[in-house]
């Protein structure tokens, strides 16, 4: 069954007084803490029934595990549909360590309910435009951070062999020290890659012999060696990846973004809500990319990643882990076997080649013998030049309003939600992890070759992919040295308790070993005392956000007797929103249908000017306008329509009597 038919529209519609009247606003959120699945899911429930002219709460589907993933559209009812309204979409929690994105959701929700009454801009928003509001799209993965050991783990719950050696979630973190946090482990190895950071005894670094630096440490997830395989936790529960399963730059045959691109039931879930609600003009995501704080450079590049140097070199220490116990697959189910080669290539034979791609392969074989490689396709990396303006104007407006001048951590993004949703559904798409550093610091060293926000992926980084958080770059292509000394001296000054002590303990597979490194969640979100503070701005802006949208009408209609049963009609299309009614790149994707203006008038009573149906491309924001005019034939008294319709910028109709 079509996934969009089994949505449920939960309308709580249910009067709190039997008197006829309702509630508005119900104070249901305490923002002093991050929320759970049941909590959430309470929560949104109840405003709902308080508030039934104006929320309505919706079940896309449910996730991996079963849990229901809520969807509230927020707009006064009127004449005018919900569908035929401009509409912002908010998301957040892709990311399964990233819950600080849905709490700010969550209050968006709640604070646009509170004062769409008593707050003019609220309630003349709630009028014209519509909201759909995701708090929680991982709803498995966030269930994860009220676990009694934190793992920060990313994935949803989805079965996956990561290592690729036949079995399923075998080789997992065990918190060896017991202090409910999976850390990582630096191990005495002669030989070994990394060495205690001079300036900073907390971090490593990695050992340069160029200047006279020996290193003689290795790092590794905390737990054991499960499978025997001699790696430590390449396999862990679940999952994918959900901010790496969508389309556009989707990262083939990396573990952590699925067996193909929209493989999971969550993504599937929300790509179909987008398939049917083609009005939303703006998208706002909150996770762990950014096109806002750092907006997209002159070149329309994404700003460089900013990791944890800790998280990389753990991972690197799982290189190579798909390659020990390769499987042989049949992943298309029918013809020719290919095989995994690692988890970075895959090498397929030309049946397998046209039935991936639905074409015969290329006359020149890239391997030896009937096998070849699928040929690599960059997908576009880069903002048009044309749209870059909204991007800078945007992401200025919200650092003003929120005071978040700098990020703390950003990975590169691939296969994301937002790229998708301008890329391909054509809206201009942004997403921040909503919180950061009030002051902004010097931008660190810059690599050749990087900021594209695309980098190249190499290698198996499943474990730390799916645990938390890190971009599953090989440490040679990283683009830039980590953050780790950044991050440190933002925990110390604003005492936040944010990194476990390395402490002394028997491992009994390794020895002597040292357990500690940052905790998980505690990079992904702010301490909780925070969420309250956040929330608010993110609100306003997010109510900002809706005045932007393009808004189409008819200005000037006039009507002109020429005599002789003929009269000229003319009419101004007016675009009154910021936002154009299609963005540069929409228009080339052909993303976005054209502004449609028509004439209800017989085809054979138009007489010259003007077409019955004409289309605008894209109709400029801030007042952008088009004047049509057509000579008709008709009868005095007799009424006409012009009628505009947008597919994000709303409709307009205007009649007319001929005189």
């Amino acid at each position: 069954m079509n996934p969009l038919k089994r949505t449920r529209f939960i309308r709580l519609t249910a009067c709190i007084a039997a008197a006829g009247f309702f509630v508005s606003g119900l104070a249901a959120a305490d923002f002093s803490n991050y929320h759970n699945h049941a909590e959430m899911t309470r929560i949104l429930k109840d405003l709902a029934r308080a508030n039934p002219q104006t929320a309505t709460l919706h079940s896309l589907g449910k996730s991996s595990a079963g849990r229901e993933i809520w969807l509230m559209e927020i707009a006064e009812k009127g004449d005018r549909k919900t569908l035929e309204r401009p509409g912002v979409f908010i998301g957040a929690s892709f990311e399964g360590d990233h819950l600080i994105g849905g709490e700010l959701a969550l209050y968006t929700i709640e604070y646009l309910l509170k004062h769409h009454t008593d707050v003019p801009e609220v309630k003349k928003q709630l009028a014209e435009h519509v909201f759909y509001i995701l708090p929680r799209l991982n709803p498995d993965g966030c269930e994860e951070m009220f676990t009694a050991v934190k793992t920060g783990r990313r994935t949803n719950d989805s079965p996956r062999d990561a290592d690729n050696d036949g079995r399923i979630d075998e080789d997992g973190p065990e918190d060896l020290n017991g202090d409910g946090f999976i850390g990582l482990m630096r191990v005495k190895k002669p030989g070994a890659d990394y060495m205690l950071d001079p300036a900073d005894s907390r971090l490593m670094k990695k050992a340069d012999p160029k200047k006279g630096e020996a290193g003689g440490y290795q790092v590794l997830w905390e737990g054991i060696d499960n499978d025997g395989d001699g790696f430590f936790n390449e396999d862990p529960r679940g999952g994918v990846d959900l901010n790496r399963n969508f389309m556009h730059d989707y990262p083939y045959f990396q573990p952590d973004a699925g067996i193909h691109m929209a493989s999971e039931p969550e993504a599937r879930a929300l790509l179909e809500f987008f398939i049917a609600h083609r009005n939303i003009a703006a998208i706002l995501t909150y996770g762990e990319s950014d096109n806002m704080v750092t907006p997209p450079n002159a070149q329309g590049r994404l700003g460089t990643p900013k990791e944890i140097d800790l998280f990389r070199f753990a991972d690197a220490a799982n290189e190579g882990a798909a390659k020990v116990g390769i499987m042989e697959t049949s992943p298309f189910g029918s013809g020719r076997r290919g095989r995994m080669m690692g988890m970075g290539e895959m090498i397929f034979t030309p049946d397998m080649v046209r039935q991936f791609t639905g074409q015969p392969p290329a006359s020149t074989p890239q391997a030896s013998g009937d096998r070849m490689r699928m040929p690599s396709r960059q997908a576009p990396a880069t903002v048009n030049l044309d749209d870059l303006e909204v991007f800078k104007t945007v992401g200025g407006k919200y650092s003003e309003m929120t005071g978040i001048k700098q990020t703390l951590t950003v990975r590169p993004p691939r296969g994301a939600f937002f790229q998708y949703g301008y890329f391909q559904f054509g809206a201009p798409s942004f997403c921040t992890p909503g919180w950061g550093l009030t002051t902004a610091e010097p931008a660190g060293p810059f690599r050749p070759g990087t900021m594209t926000g695309m980098p190249v992926q190499t290698g198996s980084m499943a474990s730390r992919a799916q645990r938390t958080g890190g971009s599953g770059i090989d440490e040679a292509t990283a683009p830039v040295p980590g953050v780790d000394t950044q991050v440190l001296k933002w925990m110390d000054k604003d005492k936040i308790d944010g990194f476990l002590p390395w402490t002394v303990f028997r491992h009994p597979e390794l020895g002597e070993v040292e357990i500690g490194g940052f905790k998980p969640y505690a990079l992904a979100n702010p301490p909780a005392q925070q969420i309250a503070a956040l929330g608010e701005p993110h609100a306003k802006f997010a109510l900002y956000l809706a005045t932007l949208l393009p808004r189409v009408a008819i200005d000037k209609a006039e009507v002109t007797n020429l005599g002789g049963g003929l009269f000229q009609v003319k009419a101004d299309i007016v675009n009154s929103g910021y936002l154009p009614t299609a963005l540069t790149h929409a228009v080339t994707a052909e993303a976005v249908r054209p502004t449609l203006v028509q004439i209800e008038i017989a085809p054979d009573d138009i007489l010259a000017g003007n077409p019955k149906n004409n289309f605008i491309p894209t109709l400029a924001g801030s007042g952008g306008r088009q004047s049509f005019a057509w000579i008709v034939r008709g009868k005095t008294g007799e009424r006409i329509t012009i009628r505009v319709t947008s597919q994000m910028g709303g409709n307009d109709a205007q009649a007319m009597t001929l005189k």
